[in-house]
């Protein structure tokens, strides 16, 4: 039997009785027709992942009993703040996914020269945002990670630059002449900021942008990859260099 996983974003204290949130409950009680006593397990990124039990289905909500912690939640070795340039639909949707599932801390959507989304009202914006984050929590569901990664509504460029956290900080360039897998001559990363373009990459004001604020030109080698797959290679080589890969 397969063990539903479910992010609760309320506090997990062992032996305790939770009702869960009407989406929640609505996805464990009608999507996947849950009943008292099936086994699960819960997690969110401050108190880690516990064993839990349905305790009770009924219209108003799903309760569970909160069982044993399983794993705490600790920082990663690697963490990475991905600014990608914005792009339509499922790209960006596809991009947000596997990100999550290959360790990202935070991600925020750049609007770029030639990224051509522009996401005007306020509202939309953060309508957007809570999609994607949804996106990121079912990955980490998927995936068995526990600390979702926080996902920003869309600003410009020159903003996400000026407030990035201190770290080493790349922007993947296909004309660079070092590639991401040469980087850093081997020494230890503990925080990443890396800067992609959107399908129509930079321009060559934002390169010289970046550069100015502190950012590495690098390459993925010989190939100019999708602004979808990009993030997937370049998180990969990171984990694999620095991270839990």
């Amino acid at each position: 039997m397969r063990i539903s996983r479910i992010h609760v974003d309320s506090a997990l204290v062992a032996g305790s009785s939770l009702p869960l949130d009407r989406d929640t409950s609505h996805y464990l009680g009608k999507v996947l027709r849950a009943q008292a006593s099936d086994p699960l397990v819960v997690f969110n990124s401050d108190n880690g992942e516990f064993s839990a039990q349905v305790e009770s289905v009924s219209k108003q909500a799903v309760v569970i009993s909160v069982g044993d912690q399983l794993q705490a939640a600790s920082p990663p070795a690697l963490t990475i703040h991905l600014g990608l340039g914005l792009s339509r639909g499922d790209r960006m949707d596809f991009a947000v996914q596997k990100s999550t599932e290959l360790g990202v801390m935070r991600l925020t959507p750049v609007y770029t020269e030639f990224g051509d989304v522009r996401i005007k009202q306020s509202e939309r914006a953060e309508n957007k945002r809570r999609h994607w984050q949804r996106i990121a929590i079912n990955a980490c569901e998927q995936s068995g990670r526990i600390m979702v990664p926080k996902l920003d509504a869309p600003e410009p460029l020159a903003q996400w630059l000026a407030d990035r956290e201190a770290g080493y900080s790349i922007i993947l360039d296909p004309t660079a002449e070092l590639r991401l897998s040469k980087d850093n001559d081997g020494n230890e990363l503990t925080q990443v900021n890396l800067l992609i373009g959107p399908e129509g990459g930079f321009s060559k004001q934002e390169i010289q942008q970046a550069e100015d604020s502190g950012f590495v030109r690098r390459s993925l080698g010989t190939r100019i990859l999708r602004t979808e797959t990009a993030p997937v290679a370049a998180l990969a080589i990171l984990q694999h260099l620095y991270g839990d890969m």
